[in-house]
């Protein structure tokens, strides 16, 4: 482990439920909801699983993209702990923030290596795979306004020519207000991790996209008018309740000690997809159901059948109860974080396995359960072990 000078612990991935940045409990509930949009709801995300050629194609791609996420912490935090010790050993005393960890790393570990072009190599690597993300969500942007917005109401007779270059158009509007708006609202002299900065602002705007999918999904009864409920509730809510919080429950001893007298934004998030789900059912009820798409579910759509999808939420449940359980044992001492990570990853394993041995006698290794029971039991052994 990681110590700095006074001894603490500076590797500790469950914080406190009253931590003003990364409190477990938002840990658990508000990155969740953060999570299914990145990778469920994202269309710079979806989009590249949609240019599969297969859909056999497309859940091995999002399968290898998981085992190769399941590097980043190490590389991540590994280069922090590392870059930490170095900054301590060369620039006693000098606090150095993690925005600009990065550079200085460059300036005082790759460029005395002397080895010649390997400074832009690295600046390289890194520009591109910025690069690679914005461009992504710059084009999944100016699509989506292309074809939901122009095509639709302003020139439904549009070729594709006019569609490019109103898409480029777009990209180029939104690169200048993007420019324009961070000169406006971000301080360059904020202490706040740039990454945290953005997943802040950013979380208040997906719950309610988040609930949407999900709902619409899962309950044939989910009509447009829900969906768009429900996205508006969640950006109301999330911007909302962190102030009201603050000036009501946030003012009480017992919520003040458990939550902080500030919430966090992964709390917000949670309270807000709650909502959310609120709003969409009682509107769902309110308003007349599309037949039609009312058969686009899980179930409707043949990828699950009634009884699979309540086994599945059976499984889902009963792994909660398993994760909760070793959770508690390990608060209590009872079981160590590797006996518990090694409990937990095999339990969660099974669950996939069990489903990919049904009629696949022979092909265990070629079904996608497998691989993504094995990418989900190696997630939760790193969630337990560290």
């Amino acid at each position: 482990r990681a110590l700095d000078a006074k001894g603490k612990d500076l590797v500790h991935l469950y914080l406190p439920s009253d931590h003003p940045q990364r409190p477990w409990t938002g840990m658990l509930s508000g990155l969740m909801v953060l999570h299914f949009y990145y990778w469920g709801a994202n269309q710079f995300i979806v989009q590249r699983a949609l240019a599969a050629k297969t859909d056999k194609e497309a859940r091995v791609g999002i399968i290898t993209a998981g085992f190769v996420k399941l590097l980043i912490p190490f590389i991540s935090i590994g280069t922090g702990i590392a870059a930490y010790y170095v900054f301590a050993e060369r620039m006693p005393g000098v606090q150095v923030d993690g925005d600009t960890a990065f550079p200085l790393l460059l300036r005082e570990v790759v460029a005395p290596a002397g080895i010649a072009g390997l400074v832009g190599l690295v600046a390289a690597g890194l520009i591109g795979a910025i690069l690679s993300s914005v461009d992504s969500m710059m084009n999944s942007a100016a699509t989506l306004i292309t074809f939901d917005f122009y095509k639709r109401f302003v020139n439904p007779e549009a070729t594709d020519k006019q569609l490019i270059r109103m898409g480029r158009v777009l990209i180029g509007v939104m690169v200048i207000g993007c420019a324009l708006l961070t000169i406006v609202v971000f301080d360059p002299n904020t202490k706040q991790l740039f990454f945290t900065y953005v997943a802040s602002h950013q979380s208040k705007l997906v719950g309610g996209v988040v609930v949407a999918f999900a709902v619409g999904m899962l309950w044939k009864g989910a009509t447009a008018a829900g969906g768009f409920a429900s996205i508006i509730t969640g950006v109301v809510v999330s911007y909302a309740v962190v102030p009201v919080y603050g000036v009501t429950l946030g003012k009480t001893e017992f919520f003040s000690g458990l939550f902080g007298a500030n919430l966090n934004f992964f709390h917000g998030v949670f309270v807000a997809a709650i909502f959310a789900t609120l709003a969409n059912v009682i509107v769902s009820k309110m308003t007349q159901t599309d037949e039609q798409k009312s058969s686009l579910t899980f179930v409707g759509l043949g990828v699950f059948t009634k009884a699979s999808l309540r086994a599945l939420i059976t499984k889902v449940m009963l792994s909660l109860l398993v994760y909760a359980l070793l959770g508690f044992f390990m608060w209590r001492e009872i079981a160590s974080p590797l006996v518990a990570a090694l409990i937990g990853s095999t339990w969660t394993w099974s669950m996939f396995i069990d489903t990919a041995l049904k009629g696949k006698e022979g092909k265990l290794l070629k079904d996608d359960k497998f691989w993504s029971g094995l990418l989900a039991a190696c997630a939760v052994f790193m969630l337990f072990y560290f």
